[in-house]
């Protein structure tokens, strides 16, 4: 009978735990602007596909778009169908993976090490502002990262236990990941096997019973070949030429659209990425010969190096791409956090307190030094972005110091929450209080500042059914807003054209129709077409 009260609060806890957690991600989630280009990418192709009625291929501006496969289109567009054309619909599917994803890795943390490692291995994955932010954002990364978290449990409970349903089960996510973002699904659990297996030899066994295993193979070959095999019957050589060799293929050989870095890009990018929490690396790189010596956690170091030099290695690079070790770095900060002496969780909040008040300090340093940046465009988004008042947040931090002891001592004596404490426990209301702030408060001023302009456009020519263009611009999210198609080129006699408005470079006789920031609309002669 006591076991099972002990069930049913322990079920309790866990649902308002993971309710709290679901309001924390969907905080604030309408409050910002679509980003350009990814978002506006994204959402216009959704908007296509729903306006189309085809459901198995996505275009943006009319064309054919091979950037990604179709999964997390059909989710956009599910969402979109039921909530409307709206930066919430839009966002969503993206927030529920990161919620999901977190779930997962608390139960997981849950079963391996106890309550408290479940708790806070939940919040460090929907509190780190690499996951916070791609949780908020309307592309593939988090729903891919959700796969990631799924792929890496159950790859674990394979190499571990030779588990036959945690193989089929690991099938069907490298398939789902396959149809969200393409071959990295099964590249970066491949080659944390093969390392894997090289360094602990008693594990080949259970991963030839994994690829021996007739019911994992037909489980990943049912869900992901047949909209592969569809691409490729209706569009042939364009889509390999389109979606395999250029967008996977030359993405890894060739740097493109000028995302390069230097070999030591992501060393500078995991610090970021795990803001608030990433002093805790320290801890965990201090302690990375203890931690070798247990199989879970030497598991997760391998898929951390694995996924840190493969991209490392490739010649375009973006943050985000560090965010598919998130399994593994969320499991070793948690770690590090359960076992943090009382000097380094005081660098972990001087780090946090100085890198959140650096994020609320930049707007209005920005607004006082705008010859800091150098792009014109930019530096005129700045002059006209809304006077920011940021700062008044900081006056909470001090108040977050007094908070934190106290919820500790109380967190210590009543039950049942003591059972969840760690020393560490108050930086969790530090955590919370960043994420809340930062997306009601940072995010909004940053896309108002940066998509003001082109949403005010949009809206201003919803009504006109005549194409307007993008000319020597690249934001899609104009077309999404305007709910009408806009082709990048230069515009035929008589059309419209979204153009830069900081340096002209269409003929002066051409009419200008309506100016915002450092955009504008303007249109061509009629019966002659003038190039600048």
């Amino acid at each position: 009978m006591l076991s099972s009260e002990k069930s049913n609060a322990l079920t309790i806890q866990w649902v308002l735990g993971a309710l709290a957690l679901l309001g924390l991600f969907l905080l604030g989630l309408d409050e910002a602007l679509l980003f350009d280009v990814d978002e506006g990418a994204f959402t216009e192709a959704t908007r296509e596909m729903l306006l189309s009625g085809d459901w198995g291929h996505t275009t943006l501006n009319g064309l054919d778009r091979f950037d990604k496969p179709i999964g997390v289109y059909w989710l956009q567009a599910i969402s979109a169908s039921v909530f409307g054309l709206n930066e919430f619909a839009f966002r969503l599917p993206s927030a529920l993976s990161g919620w999901l994803a977190s779930l997962a890795l608390a139960r997981f943390a849950y079963l391996q090490w106890g309550s408290r490692a479940g708790l806070m291995a939940a919040v460090i994955s929907a509190t780190s502002l690499g996951p916070w932010a791609m949780a908020r954002t309307a592309t593939a990364d988090a729903l891919l990262g959700l796969f990631f978290v799924l792929i890496f449990i159950d790859l674990w409970r394979v190499v571990s236990s030779n588990s036959l349903a945690s193989g089929r089960r690991l099938a069907l996510w490298v398939a789902l990941g396959l149809l969200v973002k393409g071959p990295v699904a099964i590249v970066l659990p491949l080659g944390t096997l093969a390392i894997y297996g090289l360094l602990v030899p008693n594990t080949r066994a259970h991963l030839k019973a994994l690829f021996l295993d007739l019911g994992a193979w037909l489980i990943f070959l049912a869900v992901s070949c047949p909209w592969y095999l569809y691409a490729y019957a209706r569009h042939g050589q364009n889509f390999i030429n389109g979606f395999i060799l250029k967008h996977n293929v030359e993405r890894f050989m060739g740097s493109m659209e000028g995302h390069s870095g230097h070999f030591a890009y992501f060393l500078i990018a995991l610090p970021l990425l795990w803001l608030p929490w990433s002093p805790l690396c320290l801890s965990a790189i201090a302690n990375v010969r203890a931690q070798w010596q247990q199989p879970l956690l030497k598991f997760a170091w391998i898929w951390f190096a694995f996924v840190f030099c493969f991209f490392s290695l490739a010649n375009t690079k973006l943050p985000h791409y560090l965010l598919y070790a998130g399994p593994a770095v969320c499991l070793l900060l948690t770690t590090a956090a359960l076992s943090a002496s009382p000097r380094m969780w005081g660098l972990t909040w001087l780090v946090a307190m100085s890198g959140l008040a650096a994020m609320l300090l930049l707007p209005a340093y920005l607004q006082q030094h705008p010859e800091r940046v150098t792009d014109i465009f930019y530096k005129t988004l700045l002059e006209g972005s809304p006077h920011s008042q940021m700062k008044v947040w900081l006056f909470a931090l001090p108040l977050l110091l007094y908070i934190a002891p106290a919820l500790n001592y109380v967190l210590r004596v009543v039950k049942p929450a003591n059972t969840y404490m760690t020393q560490g426990f108050g930086f969790i209301s530090f955590s919370i209080f960043q994420a809340s702030v930062l997306a009601l408060v940072v995010l909004p001023w940053w896309a108002q500042t940066l998509q003001a302009p082109v949403q005010g456009l949009a809206l201003k020519f919803r009504d006109n059914p005549s194409t307007i263009v993008q000319w020597g611009v690249h934001l899609p999210s104009f077309a999404t807003y305007r709910q009408q198609e806009a082709p990048r080129r230069e515009p035929l006699p008589g059309e419209m054209a979204l153009v830069k408005n900081t340096r002209p470079y269409w003929p002066i006789e051409w009419q200008t129709l309506e100016v915002n920031g450092p955009l504008a609309v303007v249109k061509a002669p009629d019966l002659l077409r003038s190039k600048p």
